[in-house]
């Protein structure tokens, strides 16, 4: 079957940020299936425009569509963006011919609008999927204060629910949401995974980070992902002031987003110098530099809807078998419990944050014991061949 996914965010291994839907689209291309992508003209993470207008990696055919470039000036410059690539991708899929299944995601929510209206034209089912409960998280950062803006998202949102034929979503704590809009049968789980071979990182390459970046010796405590109003940097930030004195214990914050250059000039003018602010790279890297770290952080602000989600970074973590300090309550705080592989401190607390580095800091056993623990069990349980089956035997079901 011919499936075409809309995605502005699609990331490639050669880009930072996650590679699920890459991933799932390399995996149904293995099965036989083609798959068709349209993608943004712009980098997500870093603004910069890519040199290419289409290609076909591993199978998987990408289309990049135009969008506005400043991604990350401010709110408005950014829903131009999403805007703008909704308008393009919509040019540009409605060129695709002989599809079978018309595959839209969110965030961005407008996207999905595009999506629908193709499938509707297409006359094909329309799948979609829920990331993460962007209006409501939105409503709840104070990203988005309008009321009236906020209630024609709802309705936006409502309408993609009403006229999907499936909603899949990555996270199980998505589910109670959705569920006050349409049927359960409706609504498809397939989670945030990771592929755990990537991350058996050879010897040799081991030590490469640490090397490039004059880090030999160090502890190494490492935030890897989206630097934005959402991640809650600043209590990593106040964490890592509360362990100054440890000379040997240093901080590393890898991303790009919306609030970067804020904290950058902050960790400046504030002289904090046991933390290292590096941009996002490649994810095909992503396994390299994890070897070296000791531990791994994963926050996110203090707000409920927070505790429904599943964040990509998390497995990565355990699939490179590092401890997560974990500061965020909820699904994902399940899956590190069961798994014991890692601390989880409450939200918001940066001294709980620093004692758990501590904790690692000083017992070596600890460390290597919960980092094992994890990789076993996101092995077992979050492995992405398996979920990608899943998402297969859904669009199978469509026909």
């Amino acid at each position: 079957m011919h499936i075409l996914l809309i995605h502005q965010i699609f990331v490639t291994p050669n880009e930072g940020g996650g590679t699920r839907h890459y991933e799932l689209a390399r995996y149904l291309v293995q099965k036989g299936h083609r798959v068709s992508v349209i993608a943004s003209s712009i980098d997500y993470l870093t603004g910069m425009k890519k040199d290419k207008k289409r290609e076909t990696r591993e199978g998987v055919e990408i289309v990049y569509a135009s969008a506005y470039q400043s991604l990350h000036k401010s709110f408005f410059h950014r829903a131009f963006s999403f805007i703008s690539f909704a308008l393009s991708s919509f040019l540009e899929a409605f060129r695709i011919k002989n599809v079978d299944v018309v595959w839209g995601t969110s965030p961005p929510l407008f996207q999905s609008l595009t999506t629908l209206l193709i499938a509707q034209l297409k006359r094909r089912p329309f799948v979609f999927e829920v990331r993460d409960l962007w209006v409501d998280f939105a409503r709840e950062l104070g990203v988005v204060n309008n009321g009236f803006l906020v209630q024609c998202m709802k309705v936006m949102e409502k309408l993609l629910y009403r006229f999907s034929r499936k909603i899949i979503v990555n996270s199980p704590g998505f589910i109670p949401f959705i569920e006050r809009y349409v049927q359960r049968e409706k609504i498809f789980l397939v989670p945030n995974a990771v592929i755990t071979n990537d991350f058996a990182v050879k010897e040799t390459l081991q030590g490469n980070f640490r090397n490039q970046h004059n880090l030999n010796g160090k502890f190494i405590a490492m935030y890897l992902g989206n630097i934005g109003v959402a991640n809650d940097i600043e209590v990593i930030i106040s964490a890592a002031v509360h362990l100054r004195k440890y000379i040997d214990i240093i901080f590393i914050l890898m991303g790009g987003g919306i609030k970067k250059y804020t904290f950058s000039d902050f960790i400046h003018n504030n002289n904090i110098k046991n933390i290292l602010l590096l941009d996002s790279q490649p994810k095909s890297e992503v396994p390299k530099i994890l070897a070296d770290a000791d531990v791994c952080i994963a926050t996110l602000k203090d707000i409920p809807l927070f505790r429904t989600t599943y964040p990509n970074k998390v497995f990565d973590y355990m699939a490179a078998g590092k401890p997560t300090i974990l500061a965020i309550d909820g699904v994902i705080r399940d899956v590190i419990e069961k798994s014991s592989g890692g601390i989880c401190v409450k939200p918001g607390n940066s001294h709980e944050i620093a004692q758990a580095i501590l904790a690692y800091y000083q017992d070596t056993t600890l460390r290597k014991k919960h980092g094992e623990n994890a990789r076993t069990y996101v092995k077992a349980h979050f492995e992405r061949e398996k979920v990608a089956e899943e998402l297969e035997t859904l669009f199978k079901g469509l026909r």
